[in-house]
């Protein structure tokens, strides 16, 4: 591969709003692989203290959503936790974790509730999660001047700032895509799709040969959305329906949104995921897809990692690509529009009895050789920032994939509008994603659910 050009990647991440946050769920127990060299990356990098065995001991609590430490981002955070308390033999780091998403954030509630919130806990930089608890006190403020030569991207700060004050470390720069099966195309005759029609005809073909056309998490809703923002991109030709909707200077009762929703519904009616996938849960559509038994899957650039991950067959994994959702016959987007935000982070306690400590840590985790250069040399994510410099020339296939929709991508979404809800109004806009998709509710129900949950969101 020739490399990922960090110089056009920033050029087209301005595109994104200010305001960038992040997905909530997309920082995700997933990117799940086979981390083969991250115990090197470990080992080889700096310490972050001049500590030593003599100095006080003291013990940081570390709760994360990545339950799997074995495999992808899981491994990447104990590798880094195990080398650092090497490194510091006075510092013990207990982990705790806890996945799936939903369920990781309900314990937060519970936590900060009591008074307990742990010294670091994996944060998403949006409205629905991060706001409620810089409102409460409950976070510490990150000294950004810190950070001066750790490479983040601007717009990934941005997204863990309230008033001018940063409460967070981001990690991953999320995207998403659909993953294929090279072999099951060539098998039956499919190319990439470059429309809409030519995935419905791939869709045909593949029922027509017993395959699932594409694994999906139709439990979790969070997919839902990201898949419902991304139609109606391809609709309207950019991003202003949902952001305007979400700001009060617009609204979902748009023509696109009715548009989008029926998309969904006929993607759903023709079989593309199967049936009953609105029961999957997000390691049900992973395993589908990683045992070959989906041709696709839709999912964000953190899956990347399943291309090494020996728990999938070789066969699989020497075969996975990824391409961006096509365009629509009559829309006015195109798979140049990538639907892009900023994944998962770390945050830590106000009240920790060792708050500079835990920051400390967090700051030496984020030096680029540690933290950036493990994910993407073991093919698990993209950082949160730059990391040209740590290019092999030995990425995956599907790493190369992604770096050309990444690179050649022509506008942004940033914010999902999923995240701007508040937390009952995000509840109406899921339980409205999976009406219609059950078939429940229709595309102008729909339309007309998500417009008054936005307006709630706003205090209208």
């Amino acid at each position: 591969m020739k490399g990922f050009s960090w110089k056009k990647s920033r050029l087209g991440m301005a595109v994104l709003i200010a305001s960038v946050g992040l997905l909530a769920a997309c920082g995700t127990n997933a990117a799940n692989n086979t981390a083969s060299n991250s115990g090197n990356t470990a080992k080889d990098s700096n310490t972050a203290s001049n500590s030593n065995a003599a100095a006080e001991k003291y013990t940081l609590s570390f709760f994360t959503n990545n339950s799997d430490r074995t495999v992808g981002q899981g491994k990447m955070e104990q590798d880094l936790i195990d080398a650092y308390m090497k490194e510091n033999p006075n510092v013990t780091i207990k982990v705790e974790t806890l996945s799936p998403d939903p369920q990781f954030q309900d314990k937060i509630k519970v936590y900060n509730a009591s008074g307990q919130l742990p010294d670091i806990i994996t944060s998403w930089g949006n409205n629905n999660y991060l706001k409620p608890l810089v409102d409460s006190g409950a976070l510490a403020e990150i000294d950004r001047s810190t950070l001066a030569d750790a490479g983040f991207i601007d717009a990934a700060l941005e997204g863990f700032s309230f008033n001018g004050k940063l409460y967070g470390f981001p990690r991953n720069s999320d995207f998403s895509v659909l993953y294929y099966n090279k072999k099951i195309f060539a098998d039956n005759g499919i190319q990439v799709p470059k429309t809409e029609g030519d995935l419905m005809k791939a869709i045909d073909t593949l029922k027509a040969m017993n395959i699932i056309p594409i694994a999906m998490d139709g439990r979790d809703a969070w997919t839902s959305g990201i898949w419902f923002e991304t139609l109606l991109q391809r609709y309207a030709g950019n991003w202003d329906v949902s952001k305007k909707a979400m700001d009060g200077s617009g609204s979902f009762d748009d023509p696109n949104t009715v548009a989008a929703a029926t998309a969904m519904k006929k993607w759903v009616d023709a079989g593309a995921f199967g049936k009953g996938f609105l029961n999957q849960d997000y390691g049900t559509a992973r395993n589908m897809f990683g045992q070959g038994k989906a041709a696709m899957y839709m999912m964000g650039e953190w899956e990347m990692g399943m291309a090494t991950d020996t728990n999938f067959p070789q066969e699989v994994r020497d075969n996975m690509g990824a391409f961006a959702l096509p365009a629509i016959e009559g829309g006015k987007g195109s798979a140049n529009d990538l639907t892009a935000w900023f994944g998962g982070g770390y945050s830590v306690s106000a009240k920790s009895p060792h708050k500079a400590e835990a920051i400390q840590f967090l700051t030496w985790m984020f030096k680029p050789e540690n933290w950036a250069k493990g994910v993407w040399q073991n093919g698990i994510t993209f950082p949160a920032q730059k990391y040209d410099q740590f290019l092999t020339g030995k990425e995956t296939p599907v790493q190369q994939d992604l770096s050309k929709i990444f690179n050649g991508a022509a506008s942004y979404s940033g914010t999902q509008a999923q995240d701007k809800f508040t937390a009952d109004t995000q509840k109406t806009f899921y339980d409205s994603l999976q009406q219609l998709e059950g078939g429940k509710i229709n595309p102008d129900e729909f339309s007309k659910a998500i417009n008054d949950a936005a307006k709630k969101s706003l205090g209208k």
